[in-house]
């Protein structure tokens, strides 16, 4: 195979989206760690992969793996269905209670934390970011003026604006949205606030930025938020079945006129989200 022909083949048709770069990282770490382009060498190489990283990210290897080999047409021999399986005992899913989420927006609030520091978990616990989400954030996507912040997102998920409550709009005012954070330095950033937020036990434990998004979302439906709403909100991608439709059709971007000039009014829907659902905001009060 000549790697950096089937490389550029790749690059050539993946979007300019920002995740472009990271989708181009794993396909060539596959053209450089796979000794042969058959069923049996992706197959060693998943399983490899299998050491590292969690199922979720190995299933996303293998569609990139797939559609590297679509775009330069070379045989595929997987048949439909045979991705590799995230089971439910394959997944370490915890979330932290409301009472740690509030003790580190206190600490962030009053000045506790760096002040990078600050930003992030405002960012987690406000919309429930992921990792990457954040990274991908910068000075453009904020728009004080309107109180927006566009959010662009990894797995497939809806790329939208969002509204920025009052609560935390001086924290995102302060931020320089241009500066770099490299993933494992957000990662490494998590731990210290769980440190810095008085949790020193629990520095050891297998948490992550994700542990705030899925507080975030069962907060969300402990509240009644309805199933719509919070798919739009968290970003998810509208999916299949009977909510397919309605979730793609939710709208999360509603135009108005202001003083004769087209305004963004940035997701209406999430002042309601804001004012009756959301279980956090309250503690940036």
């Amino acid at each position: 195979m000549d790697k950096h022909k089937l490389l550029q083949t790749y690059a050539r048709n993946l979007s300019n989206s920002r995740n472009r770069d990271h989708y181009l990282r794993m396909a060539g770490r596959f053209l450089d760690g796979c000794k042969g382009s058959g069923r049996l060498h992706i197959e060693r190489y998943i399983e490899s992969l299998r050491e590292r990283y969690k199922p979720g990210t190995v299933n996303l290897h293998f569609r990139v793996i797939r559609r590297l080999y679509a775009v330069n047409g070379l045989e595929w021999e997987f048949t439909r269905g045979e991705a590799p399986v995230i089971k439910e005992l394959d997944e370490y899913r915890p979330q932290l209670s409301p009472d740690i989420i509030e003790q580190m927006a206190y600490r962030a609030k009053t000045g506790k934390l760096y002040p990078e520091h600050q930003t992030f978990i405002a960012l987690s616990t406000i919309y429930g970011l992921r990792r990457e989400e954040m990274a991908n954030i910068r000075a453009k996507d904020v728009n004080l003026r309107k109180s927006s912040i566009y959010i662009s997102t990894l797995k497939s998920g809806r790329e939208r604006y969002h509204l920025i409550p009052k609560e935390i709009k001086p924290i995102i005012a302060a931020h320089n949205f241009d500066q770099v954070f490299p993933l494992g330095s957000l990662s490494v950033m998590f731990k210290r606030i769980i440190v810095h937020s008085g949790y020193r036990d629990l520095k050891k434990v297998r948490l992550g930025w994700h542990t705030v998004r899925r507080s975030l979302v069962t907060g969300l439906v402990d509240n009644g938020c309805p199933l719509v709403a919070l798919k739009a909100f968290v970003r998810w991608r509208s999916g299949e079945g009977e909510m397919a439709m309605p979730s793609r059709y939710y709208g999360n971007v509603m135009i108005t006129a202001k003083d004769n000039e087209p305004v963004l009014q940035t997701a209406r829907g999430d002042e309601e989200i804001f004012e009756k659902y959301h279980p956090f905001l309250q503690f940036w009060r």
